[in-house]
């Protein structure tokens, strides 16, 4: 066992009261994520963090099998007791003490049970966990994420300078990097590739005449830089030097033109479109990763999220969570084959509406749609099943309102890709019953509302057997997640090239 923490060098210490009294006047909790994210060597992990009071709390199961496995438990009223790498954990509610085999250590504040659920704060990751982890683990004090066995950080350093007509921002990391930017509201996002990053702090505001301030943000467990101008009508000219180290950002007022062109008709809207009902809005932060705009979109669904946690496993994990981490590991493998962009329905612990996901997948015109699940599927595990709508599950005007209208009911956009959806589940469930030490059942249909408004390609993937009598433990092995993730990479592949 070895415990480590992040030390800074001296100039640092001289630094700190200068920031400090700088935090005092910077808006409290902007942008900031409410999730805490683990790196570890296989993916990041993300697990919801609950403030209560000043205290931010982690769910304890979730936060232990993150970090290795937890082998059994003991729950009565007001206290649990855990197996966890060969050691007994005692807590108990209300109680800042733990206990570890004979020994007693004491937490920063109580733990706290919220929703039937045993809660720790932070400071469990720094007195409790270093002594029963079997792995080094880089934690700085309050901040929002953890380092795990030989996961090292990436961090940086920047600069603001003027330049003409704007402001050219300097990042220096100490480790190679790959950009990607986006425009989000008015911002700019700068990804920093897949290795993880260290800040030193989370934000840097400025007096600027272009540049208001720089955010880093790793919530979904994609280290990004926001930046935020000043005023708006600026152009963004970002350049990484060829060694992967330097990044230039300018920021520059646009020139003026000669003559301001109308802007182009908008196309009428063809057959086979869907109208989005009013109550299906669009969320504001989709996680869209990828290369470039000729890539087939694909978009993955990580069933359930916030107050909605779906089934529980035998080892206390549940399934929003479970679901979460075979995302991640399906978005990693997409990005790494770079021959597809991924959009993804939601980021961190939150729970969009079903119509919400299907409205995310059909405005980044999807290809593809792959919605995960966990359930309960009898004793046998690992189990894979893939699902594709039941027909007879839709309203039974759908198909007399095909081919006479232009209108396609947002409850019956699924009909039109039908065929496809269930040549994806064909291609798929094979590919499926390649995985070492896994069964794929064949291809069903079921009346899953999450597919009817769906515009694409769409399936629904279970994972099985996920229930409180049945150890739900193999479907967290790394080997078995990166064998969905690789097998649905081959699935589309052989799918991808087909008519659309």
């Amino acid at each position: 066992m070895i415990y480590s923490l992040r030390r800074h060098s001296r100039g640092l210490f001289v630094l700190l009261p200068v920031l400090g009294l700088a935090l005092l006047f910077w808006p409290a909790r902007t942008l900031r994520s409410e999730n805490f994210i683990f790196y570890l060597p296989d993916a990041p992990h993300v697990l919801p963090l609950q403030p209560m009071g000043a205290t931010n709390y982690l769910p304890l199961l979730q936060t232990l099998n993150t970090v290795g496995r937890v082998e059994g438990l003991t729950v009565s009223k007001d206290s649990l007791k855990v197996w966890f790498n060969d050691s007994p954990i005692e807590f108990r509610q209300d109680d800042k003490r733990v206990r570890i085999k004979n020994e007693k250590i004491n937490l920063s504040d109580p733990v706290r049970v919220l929703n039937g659920q045993f809660m720790v704060p932070l400071s469990f990751l720094e007195t409790v966990l270093p002594r029963v982890i079997r792995e080094p683990i880089i934690y700085r004090h309050d901040s929002r994420r953890a380092f795990i066995g030989d996961v090292k950080p990436s961090s940086f350093s920047f600069r603001l300078d003027q330049s003409t007509n704007g402001s050219r921002l300097t990042f220096e990391f100490t480790d190679k990097i790959n950009i990607r930017t986006a425009s989000k509201n008015g911002k700019w996002v700068l990804y920093l590739g897949e290795k993880p990053v260290q800040p030193l702090e989370q934000k840097f505001n400025f007096q600027d005449p272009y540049i208001n301030s720089i955010q880093f943000d790793d919530q979904d467990g994609a280290p990004k830089l926001i930046i935020t101008p000043t005023v708006d009508g600026l152009n963004f000219y970002p350049k990484l030097d060829e060694a992967g180290k330097t990044l230039t950002a300018d920021l520059q007022k646009s020139q003026p033109t000669v003559a301001q062109q109308p802007p182009p008709p908008q196309p009428p809207q063809t057959p086979g479109t869907a109208t989005v009902p009013p109550e299906a809005t669009m969320p504001t932060e989709t996680a869209a990763s990828g290369g470039g705009l000729g890539l087939p979109m694909v978009v993955l669904d990580a069933g359930h999220g916030g107050d909605d946690s779906g089934a529980r496993g035998g080892n206390g994990m549940l399934e929003k969570d479970l679901v979460a981490q075979v995302v991640a590991r399906v978005r990693s493998a997409l990005l790494t084959s770079r021959k597809y962009r991924v959009v993804l329905t939601r980021v961190g612990d939150v729970n969009p509406s079903l119509d919400q996901r299907a409205a995310t997948s059909n405005a980044a015109r999807a290809k593809v749609f792959i919605t995960f699940h966990a359930g309960n599927m009898g004793v046998q595990t690992s189990r894979l099943a893939v699902y594709t709508l039941e027909d007879a599950s839709l309203p039974s005007s759908a198909g007399e309102s095909q081919g006479q209208s232009l209108f396609v009911p947002w409850g019956t956009v699924q009909l039109s890709q039908l065929s496809r959806s269930q040549q994806f589940a064909q291609i798929i469930q094979k590919e499926f019953a390649g995985i070492a030490g896994a069964s794929a059942s064949p291809p069903a249909s079921a009346p899953m509302r999450e597919l009817r408004s769906v515009n694409a390609a769409a399936v629904a993937v279970e994972l099985g057997s996920f229930a409180a009598d049945v150890d739900s433990t193999p479907l967290t092995n790394s080997n078995f997640q990166s064998g969905i993730a690789n097998a649905i990479v081959s699935a589309l592949d052989l799918f991808a090239g087909g008519p659309s």
